[in-house]
């Protein structure tokens, strides 16, 4: 599928370029002389219209425990072309990946592919994009728009995690308020690590207990199953806020179970399913001295829950995810970020996965050194209860323009909550990343 994808992605970047090439061969005849000289020129200038960028990154990481084996162990190239026409801009960008660990992962993938037109009340993006909403840091509660990856569970930037969508994005703006309307035709699903993954988590069935499990059911594209969002936002008196609404469908599929004893031992099949479902969401930012206070909330209307029993099917309930944080940069390249996220499920039963409030504090610091050129931070995920963390420490060097060195240590704890089940992962690993 990345093979095919890779393709479709070389021959949009040579159809975007060849049509645009064609433009500007275009015009008034000339002498042969004058028509020279103008061609150089306009070759000089039509040329200056692209831009190509893009980067190269291997990462390598150990086990901290024994056998003290590869976790992590891959290397990227990322292609990115920019074309600007003047009332047209386009962008295409494409991977190409070798993944020693994850085989899964290797192959040639396009990212994004879109086209945009910028005007001055409003602007148009059209194509396979990346949409970013919300204030919080390292955590999504608004941020829905774009399913996430966690093929390598957390332990990704959330740039990474983001998966880019075929989308329609537009955005009217006005002098105080801004209204973005969205619309999303194909449905994309949250990526989660399966098979030969080494963050792949799998549960036992009971003894004497047979369980099967189906593929996923997808929405099929159609207009009835595409999804939309809108968000109003604005300025007032220093204050960022915004107020959004997403019909969609959930990333993460439930789970619905089948379960017979026709055959004397029980058997269980599970056949995992999207549901529709409607998120409210709310959001604010509120800079004060060396200080930036900001919140998120979001509400979850008829979102399925998994259930621990294996003959309940899970039952839609409502939720309410809010976070509060802040940042300070109390000066000399200091930054420091804290957060509090919390979600509560309405209308709850014991037999639910979750638990009915479920906390979650994040604490990040970092500080850049030798005039910016080394950078040393530390963000901290903790289970308000559960008690269980995840630590991600890294140090990165500026070798050289655009040439970066880093090296870090993701240390995961607990029991077998959302980041104990990863505790025999825990890894140090290095990176190597050449942007140009």
């Amino acid at each position: 599928m990345r093979r095919a994808g890779g393709s479709v992605c070389l021959f949009l970047f040579f159809f975007l370029w060849q049509n645009a090439a064609l433009a500007a061969t275009t015009g008034e005849m000339a002498t042969y002389s004058e028509k020279a000289v103008d061609r150089e020129q306009d070759d000089a200038s039509f040329w200056k219209r692209f831009k190509v960028s893009g980067w190269l990154e291997g990462i390598h990481s150990m086990r901290i425990r024994a056998p003290h084996d590869p976790v992590t162990s891959r290397l990227r190239l990322r292609l990115e072309l920019a074309a600007d026409m003047g009332w047209l801009y386009g962008f295409a960008s494409a991977d190409a990946e070798k993944n020693w660990e994850i085989d899964s992962e290797t192959g040639v993938e396009p990212h994004e592919l879109w086209l945009e037109h910028v005007d001055t009340r409003w602007d148009i993006r059209v194509g396979r994009q990346i949409i970013i909403w919300g204030k919080a840091d390292g955590v999504q509660v608004t941020d829905n728009i774009s399913p996430p990856d966690y093929t390598e569970s957390m332990t990704r930037d959330l740039d990474e995690i983001r998966q880019p969508v075929e989308a329609a994005k537009l955005r009217l703006l006005g002098e105080v308020v801004n209204l973005e309307l969205i619309w999303i035709p194909v449905f994309r699903k949250a990526k989660l690590p399966e098979k030969d993954n080494p963050w792949a988590v799998s549960s036992q069935p009971p003894p004497g207990v047979r369980m099967y499990s189906d593929d996923a059911r997808e929405p099929s594209p159609s207009l009835e199953n595409s999804e939309a969002a809108v968000k109003l936002s604005g300025y007032f008196s220093g204050m960022d806020v915004a107020a959004s609404a997403f019909y969609t469908w959930d990333d993460m599929p439930a789970r619905r179970r089948a379960v017979s004893r026709a055959s004397g031992v029980p058997e269980v099949r599970l056949r995992p399913e999207h549901h529709r479902m409607t998120i409210y969401g709310l959001e604010f930012s509120r800079p004060w001295s060396d200080f930036v206070f900001r919140g998120e909330a979001a509400y979850f209307v008829g979102r399925y829950r998994e259930t621990t029993a294996l003959d309940r099917n899970p039952p839609p309930k409502d939720s309410l995810k809010w976070l509060l944080g802040v940042d300070w940069t109390p000066g000399d390249d200091w930054t420091i970020s804290a957060q509090i996220l919390n979600e509560k499920i309405f209308g709850y039963q014991r037999c639910l996965g979750a638990e009915e409030n479920d906390s979650l504090a994040t604490v990040n610091i970092s500080k850049k050194l030798f005039n910016q050129m080394l950078t040393v931070s530390n963000m901290l995920y903790y289970d308000l209860n559960d008690g269980e963390f995840f630590n991600r420490g890294k140090v990165e060097y500026e070798i050289a323009n655009g040439f970066f060195a880093s090296a870090g240590v993701d240390i995961f704890s607990g029991k077998n909550g959302q980041f104990g089940m990863y505790e025999n992962n825990s890894q140090i690993w290095f990176k190597l990343k050449y942007s140009f």
